[in-house]
């Protein structure tokens, strides 16, 4: 497996042989690109029995990934949900932290950094946990207190920010030698880590669904998904990519206003995984939904407590960062750009557990 590292900006092209997180040359994001790509299926249950096309060794691993696929009652037969909240630490950022800190262990990191609104910062902190790194993780300081005390739980050190926005620049600003920046936005290597849902989306199958409708803030899964099915279609194991369907909270739908211009309404206080004001891929964003047919929606407050409120009395125990699949999902259907007849897979992305508080107070 050749593995390199590729900018789509300024075209800058090396070996993947050290860190890098970002272009040196133009400060751009960076792709993981392998040629030679071929899949060997192995005997394991998790998301590395596609270890063939990751492009790091399993260093990080907690049973991540074959999470299940369902088909819920209470919507049209030909729907799955895909219950990403049950991967180790409630999330489907596990899948990126396992590979994204086994590269890092593999390149000698001796500590990770990770700026996030919450999920992200409990997944690398466990998966460095796991490993016997340390771990540094910058939140924003409402970040719910539940997911705070999971990262501190987990031996991490926590540092909060006044901001999402700040927590970003404070991470990358306080990076020193033999510090491996694992920024989920920016970091190439995390994307190998979410592509695995296309292949194990084809595994569970036998097919490609028609469509996937999915939470999107920085996009590491919306890309995910394109990278994992386009890889899928070149090595002719699939003839097409699904639409996919990128659904965001009001007041950070950047995707949303880059593909139909701005919009209007009260910023989200309820989808706080989602907040991701400026996402670095934003371009690449914009290709996956166009190049796929799909299209990029945005939801209320109200909509999106609305199909927590259901998900959560169907028996799914999620946080409402992930309703908002639901809702995106029902806005399509009911405007006819999804027809019955069509496979769809909701994507459920984290756990609710994390939320006990706020699911009192609803």
């Amino acid at each position: 497996m050749e593995v390199v590292y590729r900018c789509s900006r300024c075209g800058f092209i090396a070996e993947a042989s050290t860190w890098l997180w970002r272009c040196p040359r133009c400060g751009g994001p960076l792709d993981v690109n392998i040629k030679g790509l071929k899949l060997t299926l192995s005997e394991r249950r998790d998301m590395w029995k596609f270890s063939s096309v990751i492009p790091a060794k399993p260093l990080a691993s907690l049973g991540e990934g074959f999470t299940p696929l369902v088909r819920p009652g209470f919507l049209r037969g030909n729907t799955y949900m895909k219950l990403e909240y049950l991967n180790p630490t409630g999330s489907f950022k596990d899948r990126g932290s396992a590979v994204a800190v086994s590269k890092a262990v593999e390149l000698g990191a001796k500590l990770v950094i990770e700026d996030s609104s919450g999920n992200a910062g409990i997944s690398v902190a466990a998966y460095a946990a796991a490993t016997g790194i340390r771990a540094r993780i910058y939140v924003p300081r409402d970040a719910p207190e539940g997911k705070k005390s999971l990262i501190r739980s987990l031996g991490a050190e926590l540092i909060e920010a006044p901001s999402r926005a700040e927590a970003g620049r404070m991470a990358i600003e306080s990076l020193r030698d033999g510090e491996a920046y694992l920024g989920h936005t920016w970091n190439p290597w995390f994307l190998q880590g979410t592509k695995t849902m296309a292949y194990e989306l084809l595994d569970q199958l036998g097919h490609v669904p028609d469509a996937v409708v999915l939470p999107v803030s920085a996009g590491t899964l919306l890309l995910g998904l394109w990278i994992g099915f386009n890889e899928l279609r070149s090595i002719g194991l699939v003839s097409r990519v699904p639409r996919l369907y990128a659904v965001q909270p009001q007041g950070f739908a950047s995707l949303y206003e880059k593909i139909h211009g701005s919009t209007a309404g009260e910023p989200t206080r309820i989808a706080d995984a989602l907040r991701v004001s400026n996402p670095p891929r934003l371009g690449q964003m914009v290709d996956a939904i166009i190049g796929s047919g799909g299209d990029a929606l945005v939801m209320t407050d109200n909509e999106i407590l609305d199909s927590w409120k259901t998900l959560l009395r169907k028996g799914f125990i999620i946080e409402p960062s992930s309703a908002i699949a639901l809702s995106g999902y029902l806005r399509l259907l009911n405007g006819n750009y999804l027809s019955n007849d069509r496979e769809a897979v909701i994507v459920l992305t984290g756990n609710g557990l994390k939320y006990i508080d706020t699911m009192g107070r609803i």
